[in-house]
């Protein structure tokens, strides 16, 4: 099956259930810590690759002229929808369409931002050069993900129990190597930001609907970092006999250089 069929089959069922109270995906604290490094502006239009059903899409909403959440998942989109309906948002379009391709013009929005979607993706430095080409020169692309741990030991580990739980992960970067990325696709880096996110592993793994023969499986790995015998990157612990894990959340802001131009068929480079 190919990679994107996997994330359209694994959001289509995460769908309905995206928007739970308690999840880190949905946490207002966290939107609200996103939008503060955000350098937000009233006349901007801005693109929020990878949506989902659009959290970010709608925090963004009340500061800036108008949101284009754009997703490959119809079920993510029209959640997003509804929510946004809920919240008289009256300001963001929904679009269906694949981040390794953008179906806009060159220099189209004043802001590109994604959110917790660049571990999905096979060869990110792809969506990455798509983000860029669409943005405006000389304005903002940023890019807000999970990160691996940078000790190179741990990122077999823990991407592999991430990919038990979700099949559509790939590879969460470092910060190391997303800041190269972004780097390498002509961004210049003006502002990052990170922070460690409590997550309930049961809540976790609801969310994915991961099986529970994979369940118990991931948490006996994880129990057995608690009790000394391994590494899984995850940080394990048991707070109110519930098991935690801790997860790295970043948020980096560049600049798309002013005489910076990437064509359609991102072969092409100019004004480097």
């Amino acid at each position: 099956m190919a990679h994107g069929d996997v994330i359209r089959r694994e959001f289509a069922r995460q769908a309905a259930g995206f928007g739970a109270k308690g999840l880190t995906l949905s946490s207002q604290e966290y939107l609200a810590w996103m939008v503060r490094n955000l350098p937000l502006q009233r006349d901007f239009r801005v693109l929020d690759v990878a949506a989902g059903t659009g959290h970010l899409s709608r925090a963004i909403a009340p500061y800036v002229q108008q949101v284009v959440a754009l997703d490959m998942t119809p079920e993510m989109l029209e959640e997003g929808r509804k929510e946004a309906a809920r919240g008289e948002l009256a300001n963001i379009s929904f679009e269906q369409g694949d981040a390794a391709a953008l179906p806009y013009g060159d220099d189209s929005f004043d802001m590109v931002v994604s959110r917790l979607a660049i571990h999905h993706f096979r060869e990110p430095d792809i969506q990455i050069k798509e983000m860029v080409r669409v943005c405006k020169a000389g304005h903002v692309v940023g890019i807000i993900d999970l990160l691996s741990p940078s000790d190179g030991d741990l990122l077999e580990p823990y991407n592999r129990l991430e990919r038990l739980r979700d099949p559509s992960h790939t590879v969460a970067l470092t910060r190391e190597q997303l800041a190269k990325a972004m780097e390498g696709a002509g961004l210049s880096i003006s502002h990052a930001d990170a922070r460690d996110i409590t997550v309930d592993f049961v809540r976790w793994v609801e969310t994915t609907g991961t099986d529970q023969e994979t369940r118990s499986a991931i948490r006996r790995e994880l129990g057995r970092e608690i009790a000394g015998n391994g590494r899984t990157g995850m940080r394990p612990f048991t707070e109110d006999d519930r098991l935690r894990f801790m997860q790295v959340w970043s948020v980096f802001i560049s600049t798309k250089p002013p005489n910076m131009h990437l064509h359609k068929d991102r072969s092409s480079l100019r004004g480097l």
